[in-house]
């Protein structure tokens, strides 16, 4: 009977409590509406009501705080909150709350005296403090701030609230001040220097605030160098003054701070700046250090990018595709561009190569094999070390992605060398093993640099029976079967001429730019009837354009006047007219040739275009 009394009273319990949750909710959405059709005091009258029932309700009691604020009705807002400070004598936010009231009343001495005592009654509490503050900051009343930083830094510390003052005075662009705060957080708190340095550097957006917070740091950074020169250093980056930045990181540095950590970080900082001399300088202070495993891994494959990111791929810079762009079978790998100091390239290669060795075992060594081969075989042109690395990098178990690369570089590497035999021999190899389409066709480039070209056309027809057309190295072969067949024919002058352009493609893959251009003059001189002499011709301007004999290279480009190659001929000349010999007047003449004899050509729109941006920038 017991039992069944005190479930009946528990279930009758369950029933009213949830229709009273559920009449307040009515409620609530009832006052909501009426306060969004302007009938304050019908909203006020329900939230009171709930009050009534349920002394607690937080939502109500909110609710009324924001009306009597937002309605300018300061004073049932402080009769308000009197009862309610009444009830909650040790609510330290009503406290504030009620003095705020106060203080929008034009009650400036109920307000005061009303923080006092909240103060007062909660000295030792550290929130009363940050409300305070809070308060203070938003009604601009500075002498009151000021006192009771000093009351809370006697209490809790010399930096006690730094963060939150500073924040406020940077909010009303009172920079010295603010600087002043920030400063002292970054003395006392160095824990949390990164939202300090954050909120600076935010700072240093505005122009007016940048020669004060110059000073300030350099001020500070006497008295606390330990703690402040590094903000220092990132305050410099971010203005573009990277000399400064680094030096003041090394001054940093040089009073025991060790943060590799943080080196690294500004390392690769620098170089995503293009900042490449800074950062291989920052990368070379941590690899003279004691470092090794994954993190000496990190710090090599950084300082390779810096020298890899230097090395810009000459085609880039062209208007249009001259010369089978982009096809495994015509590209020259050492086309490139470098701003590198090869002095500077040499020491930090010393210190890289050492480095390595030095390196047991870590998941980048592979890669950082690769890269320095890649610096050893484009930039330097040092086979031999290259040829070393590449292997050093294979037996060092790199993913398969890698492994596909350093295979394909050293096949290149040994053609480089003049050792297309045993190139063709390691290449069969790996097939066998890995029976790539990538590494099929660096197969074929061997044989149709160094075979007769029927046998090359053999294989290549034999080759895209295996190869998929959706596959992109498809149209490569395409572009060398298409090449064979035009260029190689029964014609005796045209196999002797294909012979000798053959064998300039092979020494271009040797560095051999002399050997190579000596072989196309000699078909342009003496096998003039050859089929192959508009594009033996258009290969040699190239070469000079390379070279920087730009006359050389508008020689042979004129000479492509009235061949299939004539409009790549009038651009290409433009092209050195208005980025070499800087003469836009001759550029242009060149272009709108385009533009006027060769119309159809699929490159018209583009140098449409071209003329439309040069014509805007005169202007």
């Amino acid at each position: 009977m017991k039992s069944y009394l005190i479930s009946f009273i528990l279930i009758v319990s369950s029933q009213t409590l949830g229709q009273s949750y559920s009449s307040q909710r009515a409620s609530l959405k009832t006052a909501g509406l009426l306060e969004r059709r302007g009938d304050i005091d019908g909203a006020i009258a329900i939230y009171k009501g709930i009050l009534d029932n349920d002394p607690g309700h937080h939502s109500s009691i909110q609710k009324l705080k924001s009306i009597y604020m937002n309605y300018q009705r300061y004073d049932e807002g402080i009769k308000f909150l009197r009862g309610r400070l009444a009830k909650e004598s040790n609510n330290i936010k009503i406290y504030a709350e009620l003095g705020e009231f106060h203080y929008l009343n034009d009650q400036q001495k109920e307000a005061a005296a009303v923080w006092s005592k909240g103060l007062s009654k909660f000295k030792n509490n550290r929130s009363v403090y940050r409300i305070m503050v809070s308060i203070y900051g938003k009604y601009g009343l500075d002498d009151d701030l000021n006192t009771i930083l000093k009351k809370g830094r006697k209490r809790f510390g010399q930096a006690f609230l730094s963060y939150e003052s500073g924040v406020y005075y940077q909010a009303r662009r009172i920079y010295d001040k603010a600087m002043d705060q920030f400063i002292l957080h970054l003395i006392h708190e160095p824990n949390q220097n990164g939202v300090i340095e954050r909120r600076i550097l935010l700072m240093s957006d505005q122009e007016d605030a940048l020669p004060i917070i110059e000073k300030k740091l350099i001020n500070a950074s006497k008295q606390r160098p330990g703690k402040v020169l590094n903000i220092l250093s990132g305050f410099h980056f971010k203005q573009q003054d990277y000399q400064k930045a680094y030096e003041v990181k090394s001054e940093w540095s040089s009073l025991g701070k060790k943060d590799l950590n943080e080196w690294l970080t500004f390392a690769n900082d620098l170089r995503k700046e293009r900042q490449y001399k800074h950062s291989i300088n920052a990368y070379n202070y941590i690899l003279e250090k004691k470092i090794d495993g994954n993190f000496a891994g990190k710090v090599l494959l950084g300082l390779a990018q810096t020298f890899e990111d230097q090395i810009v791929p000459a085609n880039e810079q062209d208007l249009i595709p001259y010369f089978f762009d982009n096809n495994i079978f015509f590209e020259d790998p050492f086309q490139i561009y470098s701003s590198i100091s090869r002095d500077h390239l040499s020491s930090s290669l010393e210190l890289y190569d050492s480095m390595l060795v030095s390196l047991k075992k870590s998941p980048l060594l592979a890669e950082a094999y690769f890269k320095l081969g890649e610096i050893k075989y484009r930039i330097l042109q040092d086979f031999d070390q290259a040829y070393m690395l590449f292997n050093r990098a294979l037996k060092n178990n790199p993913d398969k992605k890698l492994r596909l690369k350093i295979i394909l570089r050293i096949s290149d590497v040994l053609i480089a060398r003049g050792q297309s035999k045993e190139a063709l021999g390691f290449l069969k190899r790996q097939l066998k093993q890995n029976p790539i389409p990538s590494i099929e066709l660096k197969k074929i480039l061997v044989h149709f640099l160094i075979d007769d070209p029927d046998s090359t056309i053999q294989i290549v027809n034999e080759s895209m029976f295996n190869i998929s057309p959706l596959d992109g190295s498809f149209n490569d072969l395409m572009e060398l079967k298409n090449f064979l067949t035009k260029y190689y024919s029964t014609n005796d002058e045209d196999k002797v001429a294909f012979t000798h352009f053959l064998k300039a493609e092979h020494y271009l893959r040797q560095k051999k730019i002399g050997d190579a251009i000596r072989e196309l003059v000699y078909i342009n001189t003496e096998l003039k009837s050859s089929k192959i002499i508009p594009l033996t011709n258009l290969r040699l301007s190239l070469l000079y354009y390379r070279l920087k004999d730009f006359d050389n290279a508008l020689k042979f480009a004129f000479s492509l006047d009235k061949t299939e190659f004539a409009d790549k001929g009038i651009i290409l000349s433009g092209q050195i007219y208005e980025n070499k010999i800087l003469d836009i007047e001759k550029a242009l003449v060149q272009y709108m040739r385009i533009l006027d004899e060769y119309p159809s050509s699929i490159f018209s729109e583009p140098i449409r275009y071209h003329i439309r941006d040069i014509k805007q920038l005169e202007s």
